[in-house]
């Protein structure tokens, strides 16, 4: 198997040299057909790392085709967990690195369509990717993938 065959990287939010507005909320679309897990980096500027948390939200949903969208209440996040928040978005401490958060979806549960939304909670920069990958086949313990080695 060729690893780089079973690996895709994909930008969801582009980096821009323009700051975006606090609470302007900014959309990536990714298309996850013949893919089985997404690890979706998020990446904020120093600017958003201070006392409070960089972003006020941090939503991924997921639709049929790529206009419908609905939330994942796992996979989005607030200032406290509620029906339709499921974690807590870290606060910021290193004002010279900026913040980075990592989400892993497995694919397979998921519509074809993943929409990720980011709210800035200070005027600042960000970005976001997606590493697309398959799932590697193992010889397991079960009856079809044993094999028997005849020494003759």
């Amino acid at each position: 198997m060729i690893d780089l065959q079973n690996t895709k990287v994909e930008s969801l939010i582009r980096p821009t040299k323009a700051t975006v507005n606090t609470n302007a909320t900014s959309y990536g679309y990714l298309d996850t057909l013949g893919w089985d897990y997404a690890k979706i980096v998020i990446h904020a500027s120093a600017t958003h790392a201070i006392t409070s948390a960089a972003f006020t939200t941090i939503a991924l949903s997921e639709g049929t085709n790529s206009a419908a969208a609905t939330g994942v209440v796992a996979l989005t996040g607030g200032a406290a967990t509620s029906a339709s928040v499921g974690f807590v978005i870290a606060t910021g401490t290193d004002t010279s690195q900026g913040a980075m958060f990592c989400l892993n979806v497995d694919l397979r549960k998921r519509e074809r369509y993943l929409k990720l939304g980011l709210t800035p909670a200070a005027k600042g920069d960000f970005s976001a990717c997606a590493v697309l990958t398959r799932g590697h086949q193992v010889p397991g313990a079960d009856a079809g993938s044993v094999l028997n080695n005849v020494i003759g």
